[in-house]
């Protein structure tokens, strides 16, 4: 099952038999097939006719609607799971403050240990950058995470290590005039942040799609804080898969010049009549309406449309690409390996497994 991204703009997607036809004016751009497609993604200015909603919430098709520089905005969802025995069991869970650290400690050792193993394979893959200090300190930082005996020292500990871990990422990238010196999200001002952002959307995303999938509620977690408005479980799932998805795919796509300095464009250059939201970052952690942006920040940088779609594409193979799931010794792709730790959340949750594994990078 394929996922499609609509990026023309003031295009129109309408229905047509068991197909969906990409229109803009009088002209097909492209078509798809209903049986074929698991989401639809519309970036910026596009839009579905009725009967085009009603087909694809009749299909059960999730369609997600983002910004051109793939701000996360909302999505067509068919009728929530009937699953409310896992809800009920999601919520009584949670709700419970020792299962909600204990579950939080296993989220951000992964996610650490996993921002640990992205160091040392760089260290291994490079002489000279100097990232002993920050692997130790990662290190240090998984300890006391699994150590933590209370919610807020945890959220710091995990706050401290992305700091840290971050001074070591950006003596990653080998190509001329690809420079990164720290995380800055609201909006991104250079185009390693830019990717970033956007990585961590499209992520967001499969994630939150696999969540509503396997019938939990999206907005009740345990490491995220509960507020209005925010997918918390989603976003306490993803921290793992952050550096197993894109940290590595955006080193890479600079390092092999896939992506190139020239495949971005400053704010100030565009067309005045795009969406300011346009040029907000597209990281999920946004979501949160009390993080304000940052003040006097540089113009924000984005993609041009071609540098989008190769950014879409990288980003597809990465999910496609295989590995040895750890759970079944199966290989599975990332996307499905995703949607499996999903699914072994779910089996914590009920009480058929006594501990929630992350998955770990080798």
């Amino acid at each position: 099952m394929a996922i499609a991204y609509i990026l023309e703009q003031n295009a129109t997607v309408r229905v047509e038999g068991e197909r969906l036809l990409v229109k803009k004016d009088d002209t097909i751009l492209h078509t798809l097939h209903l049986f074929k497609c698991s989401q639809l993604v519309l970036l910026g200015n596009v839009m579905l006719t009725p009967a085009a909603i009603r087909v694809l919430l009749q299909q059960g098709i999730d369609t997600v609607f983002m910004s051109l520089n793939g701000r996360y905005r909302g999505r067509l969802q068919p009728p929530h799971s009937k699953n409310i025995t896992l809800r009920c069991e999601q919520f009584r869970q949670l709700s419970d403050p020792h299962f909600g650290l204990k579950t939080a400690r296993a989220l951000v050792t992964g996610k650490i240990s996993n921002l640990r193993t992205v160091l040392l394979r760089l260290n291994r893959s490079r002489e000279g950058l100097g990232l002993e200090d920050h692997i130790l300190g990662l290190k240090q930082l998984a300890d006391k995470a699994a150590a933590a005996s209370e919610l807020d020292g945890l959220r710091g500990i995990e706050g401290r290590s992305a700091a840290l871990y971050f001074q070591g990422f950006a003596k990653g990238f080998r190509a001329a005039g690809i420079e990164f010196s720290k995380r800055v999200r609201r909006p991104p001002t250079d185009p390693v942040n830019a990717l970033l952002s956007l990585g961590y959307t499209l992520l967001f995303n499969a994630m939150l799609a696999a969540v509503s999938l396997v019938g939990f509620d999206p907005y009740l977690g345990c490491l995220h804080t509960v507020e209005y408005g925010r997918p918390s479980l989603a976003l306490d799932l993803m921290e793992e898969w952050r550096p197993i998805i894109i940290d590595t795919l955006v080193l890479s796509v600079f390092n092999l010049k896939t992506i190139t300095r020239e495949d971005f464009v400053i704010a100030a250059n565009l067309d005045p009549e795009c969406d300011a939201e346009d040029f907000d970052s597209g990281d999920p952690d946004d979501i949160d309406p009390q993080s304000p942006p940052e003040a006097k920040a540089p113009l924000p940088v984005r993609l041009t449309d071609a540098g989008f779609r190769k950014f879409i594409t990288q980003f597809e193979r990465k999910m496609q690409q295989k590995i040895k799931y750890h759970l079944s010794n199966q290989q599975l792709t990332h996307r499905d390996c995703l949607r499996e730790q999903v699914r072994h959340f779910a089996r914590y949750v009920r009480g058929e497994a006594d501990r929630y594994q992350p998955l770990l990078l080798r």
